[in-house]
């Protein structure tokens, strides 16, 4: 059944990737109403901020992490 269903009903992915959503934009500029052209899309500036955003805080992070790991290290090595 699964492997009907993968051969007949094809269903697109709920967040497609970056090329994709330019390849439709690019394919629809002729649209009329410009606030309706992409309603439905993502606004890949606002994607592509929030991506850089979200490396900046995993970055933060993983630098105190470290620095916690290297104060551990430090201590231990006061004590023994």
């Amino acid at each position: 059944m699964e492997k009907y269903l993968k051969n007949n009903f094809e269903v697109d992915p709920k967040r497609p990737s970056e090329e994709a959503l330019k390849k439709w934009r690019s394919a629809v500029w002729l649209v009329k109403n410009p606030r309706r052209r992409f309603r439905m899309v993502a606004d890949l500036a606002k994607r592509s901020e929030a991506e850089r955003k979200r490396r900046k805080i995993q970055e933060k992070i993983r630098i105190a992490l470290y620095v916690q790991k290297a104060a551990l290290h430090f201590i231990d090595g006061l004590i023994l």
